[in-house]
C-alpha cells in the first residue's frame, strides 16, 4: 500500500487514492514523539547528521510557529528527515531494492537521491512510524511535492537553508527570508529555481520530480519571485 501510494506516477496527484489523507490536521502526535524518535536515531546516525537534523528542526519550529502551524508535527518531519543520509550509494541502492522501490534512472545514476524514500520505509520498518503526513514528507524531501502540507513545507525548507547550509550558499538566505516574510511555498519556489538553474549550470542530473514540484508552485502562486 505504501510504496503503491508513494511511486504511483509523476503527475499532480500522484499522492491520491490510499493516502488522501495523508494531510489531515485532525491527526495529533503522541506526546513525547519526538524525543523518543531522536534518542532512537542517535542510536543509528552519526553525531554530524544528529547536529544538522536538530539544526533542522529549530528552523523547522520558527517556519511553524511563524505561519501558526502544527510546530509539533513539522519538528517530528524534521527530526526524521535524513535517517538514512549517512549510507553509501551501494547501501541505499540495496535497501531501496530490499523494499520494494523501483530505482529510476536518475536515482540509479545519484543514488543519493533515494535517501528520502529508502528513509520512508526504514522509519515504517524498523523506527515504528506510521503516520502517513510523516512518512510523505521525508518520502519527498529532496525534490519536494506539489501536495505537500505546509507543515511538510517548513521541514523541506528547514533542510535547505539550516545555518550550516546557508554558510555555504548565500542565495539560501532569501529562501529563508521568503519562508519568513512572503510563505513557504514562495520560498520553495524560489529554493527549487535555485537548485535547477545550478543543475542546469554545472551539468548534473535533475529529478524529475522536481520539475513537477516547481511547475505545480509556479501554477499556484502565479509567477516567481525574481
Amino acid at each position: 500500500m505504501f510504496l503503491d501510494t508513494f511511486r504511483a506516477g509523476f503527475d499532480m496527484s500522484f499522492t491520491r487514492g490510499r493516502f488522501s489523507g495523508a494531510n489531515d490536521g485532525s491527526i495529533a502526535l503522541p506526546e513525547g514523539a519526538e524525543a523518543k524518535l531522536r534518542t532512537r536515531l542517535a542510536e543509528v546516525c552519526p553525531p554530524r547528521l544528529m547536529a544538522h537534523m536538530d539544526r533542522v528542526v529549530e528552523v523547522a519550529d520558527e517556519l511553524a510557529t511563524r505561519w501558526n502551524l502544527d510546530v509539533p508535527l513539522a519538528r517530528y518531519m524534521a527530526q526524521a528527515h535524513d535517517v538514512v543520509r549517512h549510507l553509501s550509494d551501494a547501501e541505499w541502492l540495496e535497501r531501496a531494492a530490499a523494499y520494494g522501490i523501483e530505482a529510476s534512472e536518475v536515482e540509479r545514476a545519484a543514488p543519493v537521491l533515494l535517501h528520502g524514500p529508502v528513509g520512508a520505509e526504514e522509519l515504517r520498518r524498523n523506527f515504528g512510524v506510521n503516520d502517513p503526513r510523516v512518512l510523505h514528507a521525508v518520502w519527498w524531501h529532496t525534490p519536494g511535492h506539489p501536495e505537500y502540507s505546509l507543515e511538510a513545507w517548513a521541514m523541506f525548507i528547514a533542510d535547505k537553508v539550516e545555518p550550516q547550509k546557508a554558510k555555504r550558499w548565500k542565495a539560501l538566505k532569501k529562501v529563508h527570508r521568503d519562508a519568513l516574510e512572503v510563505g513557504l511555498e514562495a520560498a520553495a519556489l524560489r529554493y527549487v529555481e535555485l537548485r535547477m538553474k545550478e543543475g542546469l549550470r554545472e551539468g548534473y542530473l535533475i529529478q524529475p520530480e522536481m520539475l513537477t514540484t516547481r511547475n505545480a508552485l509556479l501554477t499556484r502562486i502565479g509567477q516567481n519571485l525574481d
